[in-house]
């Protein structure tokens, strides 16, 4: 019938990735907390505990990072120095 309304089409929603969607995550902890002033933060060797040994870390830092930007960075950053070595060390071992 002309001038009827048309069901609307459902658009079909593209699946994330599961990198993207850990892309997605990374950027937004990377980004979307800013903390300038660095309140509250804890010492950097406590964030590079977190990188190195998790286990050892203490509950309120891995809290911190998921609300604090430039903690996450420098944890992210600490993260990747530790997967390098990791790498070059089984490299080595090869």
């Amino acid at each position: 019938m002309p001038g009827a309304r048309s069901k609307p089409r459902k658009r079909k929603k593209k699946l994330l990735s599961e990198a993207s969607l850990l892309e997605l995550g990374r950027k937004h902890f990377a980004k979307d907390f800013p903390n300038p002033n660095r309140q509250g933060c804890p010492p950097r060797n406590a964030l590079q505990l977190l990188a190195e040994d998790p286990r050892k870390a203490e509950n309120s830092v891995l809290n911190h990072v998921s609300s604090c930007s430039p903690c996450y960075r420098d944890y992210s950053h600490f993260l990747q120095a530790r997967k390098k070595t990791l790498r070059s060390k089984s490299t080595k071992n090869e």
